[in-house]
């Protein structure tokens, strides 16, 4: 019989949340100072920001297609984000990892993450969080992030996930398991999985 799955998250869960809002920060910070558009400022922070990614990358690499610019911004976050959690490697929370890894025994563990393919595996290695999941579902570097693509392609390849363990209150995210009848468990609950 195949285990059930216990889909996860990364950011809040297994890594502190400045490890990704910093970078989003800094990333903005530098925008507004390469293209001298103070207007951007009003996507640090906010649902949605690829907007204001997109504005700010039209004028960075005019010439660049829409796909292009994209893979460019994707890029200089996440090199932001490793270079954060090596300056800060007690955000990583081991004892979350270890937790996760003793429940490999009974479930399959996924990562459904929107950091990119390309990089959710430099970002596990900086972090040393190595062998906790049996795969990792990310986002396209071209793409923008899109948390229901990942949900759909998660279903698609695999059984409904039993659980969906997350570190972060993310609403949206949070009714969208829901609705799917998939419980919810949070860092504080991780007991509640047997």
């Amino acid at each position: 019989m195949e285990k059930p799955i216990i889909a996860t998250n990364i950011d809040g869960l297994l890594i502190e949340h400045s490890a990704f809002i910093e970078p989003h920060r800094k990333w903005f910070e530098r925008a507004i100072e390469k293209t001298g558009d103070e207007s951007l400022r009003k996507y640090i922070g906010a649902d949605p920001y690829f907007p204001g990614v997109n504005i700010a990358m039209e004028k960075i690499m005019p010439d660049a297609t829409p796909e292009q610019r994209t893979a460019q911004a994707r890029t200089w976050y996440q090199e932001d984000v490793i270079k954060y959690i090596k300056e800060h490697p007690e955000i990583i929370k081991k004892n979350v990892a270890e937790k996760l890894k003793a429940l490999k025994e009974k479930y399959k563990l996924i990562l459904l993450t929107t950091n990119t393919q390309d990089y959710i595996n430099k970002i596990i290695e900086v972090s040393h969080l190595h062998g906790i999941y049996d795969d990792i579902i990310a986002s396209n570097t071209e793409k923008e992030p899109d948390r229901e693509e990942l949900i759909k392609e998660l279903k698609e390849q695999y059984q409904q996930p039993k659980y969906y363990f997350t570190g972060k209150e993310d609403q949206k995210t949070i009714t969208r398991f829901e609705s799917l009848g998939i419980k919810i468990i949070t860092k504080e609950n991780i007991d509640e999985i047997k």
